[in-house]
């Protein structure tokens, strides 16, 4: 992929690609300056190694800015990770990231799966804006801090 797969005015240059082997350090700091509870580098290179399309965003520089891994399923893809850089926030790139990706998915996915924790209300408002719809409710389903869980809200988006 190149940087024509995303319109992005706030990073002229930027390369969408599908990451490999190699980018699993660089995907493992991105999650680390992203979320509270971040994939490892090895939780990286096996969701690589099991198929998964791990996408990275870079900035002209090759600094990683944003990333999103998807899971193909037989009739759906169930999107795992979504991160976008702190430096990066508030601009409209998961948005464009993600609007991007749905339109490269394969013919035989009927509906895109996800979760987000019920306190990122950020990724959840990303997430209606883009169609999908709430399905329900995984109680204490994420680590949180000091012992505590967190639900996770299960959501859809038909394609077909």
């Amino acid at each position: 992929m190149n940087s024509g797969l995303l319109s992005l005015p706030e990073l002229p240059g930027s390369v969408l690609r599908l990451a490999g082997e190699g980018d699993c350090a660089p995907l493992a700091a991105l999650a680390r300056s992203a979320h509270s509870h971040p994939w490892s580098e090895q939780q990286f290179l096996d969701s690589v190694r099991a198929g998964h399309q791990c996408w990275l965003l870079t900035a002209s520089d090759g600094a990683a800015v944003a990333s999103c891994v998807l899971m193909p399923l037989p009739d759906a893809v169930e999107v795992l990770d979504v991160a976008v850089s702190p430096q990066w926030r508030r601009r409209g790139i998961a948005r464009a990231l993600l609007s991007a990706l749905l339109e490269w998915l394969p013919e035989t996915a009927e509906s895109v799966l996800l979760e987000a924790r019920a306190g990122n209300t950020a990724a959840l408002a990303l997430y209606r804006g883009l169609g999908f719809r709430e399905d329900g409710v995984r109680r204490n389903y994420y680590p949180a801090e000091h012992g505590a869980r967190e639900d996770a809200v299960l959501m859809s988006l038909p394609l077909r």
